[in-house]
């Protein structure tokens, strides 16, 4: 059976991500990070592909990208070959780098945008030694403060069109502390395909070290949701994601994901990042 095709339309807003092979590392040096921020250049030129938030970290990289004219796939398999292959001629390595297709979630709502933003500039402190994200060189989060000027490939003005063009205050919605930040409404609009891309993509980030299954380990992040969600537009999806035969059932799942969790506990940090993501 062939793979299900990406959703790939005109003016679209998606979340990308791709990490390296067996979680290797995929930027070597700062070169390689160069050269990748060159490739988006060249893809934004050919392929009119916008970024409006980008964080790269050692074994993977996240993008929020704008397509005004479709062409995703063909931007991001430009990048991703094209730059593997600078990497395997710099250092002599033979092989694919990315563990295989990126990861993309499409951007519903300016909540889920607003809130991919935040998720992307906070991997900086996966990496090792940074407490700031404003410190960190490998995001846009300097840009977005004014502190270097913006390549031609990213945008920053609908993101800060959102604060009002106040910098100050986008800075405190993406600190840890979320100063600033009002909740509003949890998920504006959940849909399952959202859902199941969200948790795939937090699974893949954070699931090293965890002896559950991918596949297991997604169908636990999802019941364990919806605890935390109770009842309402987030466990409706979840439902229509599980189908359940009965709640008989689905109460049975759920007291098993509850019991997953005192055995791995980095469970409950994967779930918290999935429902940052939501937003």
């Amino acid at each position: 059976m062939g793979r299900e095709r990406r959703i790939d339309i005109e003016d679209g807003w998606y979340h990308l991500m791709n990490r390296g092979v067996a979680r290797q590392p995929t930027f070597l040096a700062d070169i390689d990070r160069v050269e990748f921020g060159r490739l988006l250049e060249v893809g934004h030129n050919r392929f009119g592909v916008e970024v409006h938030a980008y964080c790269l970290v050692p074994n993977h990289y996240h993008l929020l990208a704008h397509c005004p004219d479709a062409g995703l796939s063909d931007y991001m398999q430009m990048v991703g070959s094209v730059y593997t292959r600078h990497v395997n001629d710099r250092v002599g390595r033979d092989g694919p780098l990315f563990r295989g297709r990126f990861h993309s979630i499409p951007i519903a709502t300016d909540r889920q945008l607003l809130a991919t933003v935040r998720y992307i500039h906070r991997n900086a402190f996966d990496v090792s030694g940074v407490t700031d994200v404003a410190q960190y060189r490998w995001s846009s989060h300097r840009t977005y403060l004014g502190h270097r000027a913006a390549p031609s490939w990213l945008r920053t003005a609908h993101v800060l069109s959102h604060f009002g063009g106040d910098r100050d205050a986008f800075d405190r919605f993406i600190r840890p502390d979320r100063v600033g930040w009002v909740p509003g409404n949890v998920a504006e609009s959940v849909n399952p395909a959202m859902l199941t891309g969200i948790v795939g993509l937090v699974v893949d980030e954070r699931g090293d070290g965890l002896s559950t299954a991918r596949q297991g380990m997604t169908r636990t992040v999802l019941l364990l949701l919806m605890d935390r969600f109770g009842e309402g537009e987030v466990t409706s999806s979840i439902r229509q994601l599980l189908e359940f035969p009965n709640r008989n059932a689905e109460g049975a799942a759920r007291r098993r994901a509850r019991r997953r969790v005192d055995a791995e506990i980095d469970l409950v940090s994967i779930v918290d990042r999935v429902i940052e993501l939501i937003g």
